[in-house]
């Protein structure tokens, strides 16, 4: 599978998603969104708009427990997957900015490393020799994230409802389309048609680095995804050039919009920040990585 395949698969599955919350809307079929969704009495909420709810409440309900603890075990299985292969927002963003994900650097897949991958990476080896020691850059990530989660919930029980319910970009897109759809099938014309879409455009234009280090539902989808064990990319030093013929490489490095370095563990992402998307693997030249089952 290469690279324009994959991004093509993966807007596929995120649009498919996103087509599935908007016919459920205009077939009345009672589906919900991403916030909340699910098929009859079948049904499964944001854990982060749980613990949001649970918190503003100071109350748990039973069947949000258990869709809580049902999406964390499967984070805990599959890894962060939603962020890679669902969630709309790297949809929206391939809309405003012609880019999937966020802040990857462009590597040519050729046999030889580029020399902005050169330059970038030997910039970055000079930088670090001023600061903290390796590993350092992924904590201070994973901790900026668990700062933000902490506000949301934080606020949420300071004034009582879900705080951060009002700005998610996840919500917010779907509201939009919700809103597009009133206005087509019932002429309700509503100001969520200007003022979510501006919302949504500031948090991805102004805070580019919305998914890795600020948007608290990643951050909450890191913590389940500590435990995930299946579907961790692997590199076959065998095949991996820097290894086998000595050149510097990091093109898997470059390609992951988390800075996830799978091979040394220097970057600033930490692996359990990886979304499956396949970006690393797709980006070595060598075909050195995989995404094995176990």
């Amino acid at each position: 599978m290469n690279k324009n395949k994959t991004r093509t698969l993966r807007m596929a599955t995120m649009a498919t998603a996103t087509g599935l919350v908007v016919v459920g809307a205009i077939r009345n079929a009672g589906t919900g969104s991403f916030s909340a969704f699910g098929i009859e009495n079948v049904a499964a909420i944001c854990p982060l708009g749980t613990l949001e709810t649970a918190v503003a409440s100071r109350d748990i309900m039973p069947t949000m427990l258990i869709s809580f603890l049902v999406i964390a075990a499967l984070t805990a299985l599959l890894g962060r997957v939603f962020c890679g292969w669902i969630c709309p927002v790297p949809l929206v963003r391939k809309i405003l900015t012609n880019e999937i994900d966020e802040g990857q650097r462009a590597v040519e897949n050729s046999a030889a490393p580029s020399a902005a991958a050169i330059t970038i990476l030997e910039n970055e080896e000079k930088t670090k020799s001023f600061r903290a020691p390796a590993g350092s850059d992924a904590a201070r990530n994973y901790q900026s994230g668990l700062v933000v989660l902490g506000i949301t919930i934080g606020s949420s029980a300071i004034c009582g409802f879900p705080v951060f319910c009002l700005i998610c970009p996840i919500g917010l897109i779907v509201a939009t389309l919700l809103a597009l759809i009133r206005l087509i099938h019932f002429n309700e014309p509503t100001f969520d048609l200007v003022i979510f879409p501006l919302v949504v455009v500031a948090e991805l234009m102004l805070m580019k680095k919305w998914c890795s280090k600020w948007c608290p539902a990643g951050a909450l989808l890191s913590i389940f995804s500590k435990f995930n064990r299946s579907l961790v990319p692997v590199v076959d030093r065998s095949l991996c050039r820097e290894e086998s013929s000595d050149i510097h490489c990091q093109r898997c490095r470059s390609a992951c919009s988390f800075d996830v370095d799978i091979k040394n563990g220097s970057g600033a992402g930490d692996i359990s920040d990886c979304t499956k998307c396949r970006e690393c693997a797709e980006a070595c030249p060598a075909q050195a990585i995989r995404f094995p089952w176990r």
